[in-house]
């Protein structure tokens, strides 16, 4: 017996769904916006959700990664409309299960209930072997444990594996992680940078070569791959490997074997391949730049680690991790993380993702080594800066009481006493209910321009997100 949620604002749909779900002997929950859905899911126990792509409250197509974040992990499947532009590749890249259109018959519900249940139990019951040695990899996120599950999928086979993610988010990390425990016999685990290597010299460092094979070449050399025999070959950046190495490296991975430079003769070398990139290798593709054959050889398995701004959560366990870790190296006692210093590193959006803060506590922790605390003021400027500048914006806003900050919902302020006593006597408290009443309209006030704002003036628009009559909208937008 599964818990399924059905989020959809047509109330016909909520009905025919939980109706034919209960007949299944399964549990139906209905919401009719995304904010109940919400509610709903962060309880835990969803194992399933139907959900509508054109919500009163948003698009759940956006709220998609949210809700695979849930405490369950539902799997999902979305509803569209025929006809919809929302295609099959937009939707299952976004984390469904599948999609359904309307109208749908009552065979095409039972099988995707009862498809996405199995392989929801099936994915339970698998066994996996334990990620022994993840030391390095920290985050307890939703995110960052679907990433440590993927590890261990990839540690119980010798499939290809490619790992994507910009730059700093710990590619490398991770593919150690999957050499550590793939329980290989050779404990070769070869690194090759391919952004580092000289193109005209690639094909001599990857396959090796004859003693005498070129100028220069005074000692014969058997290359990275031979030394990756019977072990892992990583290859870093592999989006910068030259177009002419690529299929010559295609027919290493089909069959095992490659000539050296200058040699007559094959040799063979079985390695196990993680390779890694920062780029968008599809796009490549469609630019002529990397080998189409080649992708589909590399991302037998795919794992794509998300930046550190999609994990703040994490930041944290990061730190304390790393302050540790840093301190130990530089011969530092250990230090403390205040909540001001933690408030400041949670605000930043770390383009440089992982890297960039570790290079910051690495700063922050030299600046005084002597002190037991790490204060706001050791961080770099460029992250204190940003830091003020979302804080003074906020403030502002909040002091305006105005539409915040451009295009985000507005932060609703806080009613003072002062500007609620001038109503009655100056020398009294307001009444309860004069205060709650003076507040609401506050409120209201800063939710109508904002939304009227957000829609343009298309009062039709903005009476379908709040709900509200056009009248009344009209009317209240006046006042």
């Amino acid at each position: 017996m599964a818990k399924i949620l059905i989020i959809d604002d047509e109330a016909y749909i909520r009905d025919v769904l939980s109706s034919r779900v209960e007949r299944m002997g399964h549990i139906p929950a209905a919401a009719a916006t995304l904010d109940q859905g919400m509610q709903i899911l962060s309880r835990g126990g969803v194992d399933l959700v139907f959900l509508d792509v054109n919500l009163p409250d948003g698009s759940g197509l956006e709220a998609l990664p949210l809700i695979k974040q849930s405490p369950s992990s539902p799997e999902v499947v979305i509803i569209t409309a025929i006809g919809s532009t929302v295609g099959a590749e937009l939707v299952i890249k976004n984390g469904a299960w599948d999609y359904i259109g309307k109208p749908f018959k009552k065979e095409e519900i039972i099988l995707l209930v009862r498809r996405s249940l199995g392989y929801r139990n099936a994915k339970r019951q698998q066994n996996y072997p334990l990620v022994l040695n993840t030391d390095a990899i920290v985050g307890n996120s939703p995110l960052m444990k679907e990433c440590i599950h993927q590890v261990a999928q990839s540690a119980a086979n010798t499939a290809n594996v490619l790992i994507q993610g910009e730059t700093g988010t710990g590619k490398e990390l991770f593919a150690k992680a999957i050499h550590d425990n793939c329980g290989l016999t050779n404990d070769n685990y070869i690194v090759v940078d391919c952004a580092a290597m000289p193109e005209a010299l690639t094909e001599s460092v990857l396959f090796g070569h004859k003693k005498g094979a070129f100028t220069g070449a005074d000692t014969a050399s058997q290359g990275l791959i031979k030394s990756a025999d019977k072990g892992t070959l990583f290859l870093d950046e592999i989006g910068e490997l030259p177009l002419s190495v690529q299929k010559a490296f295609l027919r290493v991975l089909q069959e095992k074997k490659f000539r050296p430079v200058g040699n007559s003769t094959e040799v063979t070398s079985d390695f196990r391949l993680i390779s890694a990139t920062n780029r968008d290798l599809e796009k490549m593709v469609d630019q002529g730049t990397f080998r189409k054959d080649l992708l589909h050889r590399l991302k037998t398995f795919a794992i794509e680690l998300p930046p550190l701004r999609q994990h703040k959560e994490d930041i944290n366990s990061l730190a304390l991790h790393y302050m540790d870790k840093l301190c130990s190296k530089h011969g530092i006692s250990k230090k403390a993380l205040i909540p001001d210093t933690l408030r400041v590193l949670i605000s930043h959006d770390w383009p440089g993702n992982v890297r960039e803060l570790i290079n910051a506590i690495e700063k922050a922790i030299l600046s005084e080594p002597d002190l037991p605390l790490l204060y706001p003021m050791f961080l770099p400027a460029r992250i204190r800066v940003s830091h003020a500048n979302k804080y003074l914006r906020e403030k502002k806003a909040v002091q305006a009481g105005d539409d915040g900050i451009d295009g985000d919902p507005p932060i609703v302020p806080t009613i003072p006493f002062e500007s609620v006593l001038s109503l009655g006597n100056s020398s009294q408290i307001p009444t309860l209910k004069t205060y709650r009443s003076k507040a609401i309209e506050r409120i209201e006030n800063v939710y109508l321009k904002y939304l009227i704002q957000h829609t343009h003036k298309d009062l039709e628009e903005a009476a379908r997100i709040s709900g509200i009559s056009k009248n009344s909208l009209s009317f209240l937008s006046l006042c």
